[in-house]
């Protein structure tokens, strides 16, 4: 009992401090804040491509990483309305080239599932985490950026604490046999509490807040299962040791994964409709 309180204190003081830094980097006007994205998106592909050396596979971190890359910083293009021929051009040849290097392996056996874990990997932390960005570009952006950070870590906590305290059924054995119904119900509960708690930033109806709390919540715990699902594959317990609390950046980053595009698509819906 005592090991588990202290691991939710870390989990907590973590979250508090993530959200700081947060609060800071989003709110610098001169801070080139897609630059924290492409950081933690690279850290989160080598934990991911540890997970696939656990396996046996060996994918191209070179093709991941610039992939990676190209999802981000086509958000910034598109936001600064840059030439979007040039960019396209470019991850075309790159892709070829890369393709063409599979010819000279000595081992063919493995090239399907190494390039098709390359690829999945910048969509997961490329092409998902640049709606980050996306959401910091909208009107009033960094308010709804900060608030999707509280309502998903909030939920992450919520579940955490209830699960821990009174969870007995298990939701989903298999996958994560430490996750409850009773601490899923927690997380909404958290969620719904920490989105209204948000009103004044949001600036949306009961009904809106209450359908937002919802949907994230639920997102954000299929988003955390999902990563289960690719370490029990693996066969580990952590992706990293890097956060304390939580383990490493995809341990942490898992829920805002799911929940970052989810978040953006109903604010377009909610407010700017």
């Amino acid at each position: 009992m005592v090991e588990k309180c202290n691991n939710f204190l870390k989990r907590v003081t973590t979250i508090i401090i993530g959200v700081f830094l947060a609060f800071f980097t989003i709110f610098w006007k001169e801070f080139p804040f897609f630059i924290v994205v492409i950081i933690i998106a690279l850290l989160g592909l080598r934990e991911l491509y540890s997970m696939a050396h656990k396996q046996g596979y060996r994918p191209s971190y070179i093709l991941g990483s610039i992939l990676t890359l190209y999802f981000i910083i086509i958000t910034v293009y598109d936001i600064y309305s840059l030439n979007y021929y040039v960019k396209n051009i470019f991850i075309t040849f790159f892709i070829i080239l890369t393709f063409i290097f599979h010819l000279f392996k000595k081992d063919y056996s493995k090239v399907l599932a190494e390039v098709s874990i390359a690829i999945f990997g910048s969509i997961y932390l490329g092409y998902l985490l640049s709606f980050i960005l996306k959401i910091k570009d909208l009107p009033n952006g960094n308010y709804f950026l900060v608030s999707l950070l509280i309502i998903t870590w909030v939920n992450d906590s919520g579940a955490y604490l209830i699960g821990t305290k009174l969870g007995k059924n298990k939701i989903f054995p298999k996958i994560s046999p430490k996750k409850t119904i009773e601490g899923s119900i927690g997380g909404i509960i958290f969620s719904i509490a920490g989105t209204f708690a948000l009103k004044s930033w949001l600036n949306l109806t009961f009904n809106q807040l209450l359908f937002l709390s919802l949907i994230i919540s639920i997102i954000a715990q299929l988003g955390d299962l999902f990563e289960s699902v690719l370490k029990r594959g693996s066969g580990i317990k952590d992706s990293g040791i890097l956060i304390p609390g939580h383990g490493g950046i995809l341990d942490s980053l898992d829920s805002l994964i799911f929940t970052a595009p989810v978040f953006y698509y109903c604010i377009i819906y909610l407010t700017l409709n």
